[in-house]
């Protein structure tokens, strides 16, 4: 286990470390941890030639020209056309390495030293107003090396940001959830239409993704692409499920209070099959998701959580019903 993590680690160093996800990995990272179980070396269109000779050397395998639908990147970062912007943001979550400065409905701008030139902030600017401008390249490998250690160490400062502001929202969250008290009452029509509405936009906002990115793979149909159109399906069947879940749950809990106020045997079977359901989907979505979801896992895990939530509030009510 020790030899294959330094293989991953001397793989990696070797990498340009712009998270692009051309070689069809989320990252230069995961594709290291391919190439080490096997997958080809040659698909790093912003390493080139130059780091293929390097993978050869250090794996000892034949060196290959670049397979890849994207030709070599050459030394690039983005720029910004300033008066088109419109300060939606776009850009700004998917940048990997945090170049991008601005806020919503404010002008955005690229802090040169910090772009890497990754092209991820193209496709999701709805305006087109992203412009990729050549910069000179590091003058020799060494110093394209010190370059891409940058890079990384930005990319690992951010993960590393993500993740508390993940932590800080869900502390917040906790704060303000009042625990269900043995005594609460069976859920009205009415609470459980509005428990229901985030889950239902949460749904129909993963529908929407995976459409667009079908659409765009469609158009380009690069490997990056079907990674992501699998990844939205699978969030967009996940919101499905977890929707599907909590109107069941809905619906069972409002029998039991419209026939009798005696707890139906029936309904709190359903309800704890309901609620393990709910958690196991959640468990399952944060392990496939990993510690730096996307924005749309980000959205799909809080409807997750919040049909769990639910499932186990509605549980309660039935185990603990109110008593004259």
């Amino acid at each position: 286990m020790n030899a294959q993590t330094n293989l991953i680690s001397a793989i990696d160093a070797l990498l340009p470390q712009t998270q692009c996800g051309k070689c069809g990995h989320p990252g230069c990272q995961p594709y290291a941890a391919g190439i080490a179980a096997g997958e080809a070396h040659n698909k790093c269109p912003p390493g080139g030639t130059a780091t293929i000779l390097e993978l050869s050397a250090l794996l000892q395998r034949p060196a290959l020209p670049l397979d890849s639908p994207y030709p070599i990147t050459p030394s690039q970062r983005a720029v910004i056309r300033e008066a088109d912007c419109i300060g939606c943001t776009k850009c700004i979550q998917v940048c990997p390495t945090d170049a991008i400065l601005g806020a919503a409905k404010l002008m955005h701008t690229v802090i040169e030293s910090e772009c890497s030139g990754c092209e991820l902030c193209l496709a999701p600017c709805p305006v087109d107003c992203i412009d990729l401008v050549a910069v000179p390249a590091p003058v020799d490998r060494p110093a394209e090396r010190r370059r891409a250690q940058y890079y990384r160490r930005r990319f690992d400062a951010r993960q590393a940001r993500l993740q508390r502001d993940r932590e800080r929202l869900e502390a917040e969250r906790q704060r303000r959830q009042v625990p269900p008290a043995v005594s609460t009452p069976a859920e009205t029509p009415a609470t459980a239409d509005a428990a229901l509405k985030p889950l239902k936009i949460a749904a129909a906002m993963a529908r929407v993704a995976l459409q667009k990115a079908e659409r765009q793979l469609a158009q380009y149909g690069t490997p990056a692409l079907e990674a992501q159109v699998q990844q939205l399906r699978e969030a967009a069947e996940q919101a499905q499920v977890a929707l599907d879940s909590a109107q069941r749950g809905a619906a069972t809990a409002r029998a039991p209070a419209l026939a009798t106020p005696a707890t139906d045997p029936a309904a709190l079977k359903q309800a704890r099959i309901t609620a393990t359901l709910a958690r196991a989907q959640l468990t399952k979505a944060e392990r496939a998701f990993g510690s730096a979801p996307t924005p749309e896992q980000s959205a799909q895990l809080a409807a997750l959580r919040g049909a769990a939530q639910q499932a186990a509030h509605r549980l309660a009510a039935l185990e603990n019903p109110t008593r004259p």
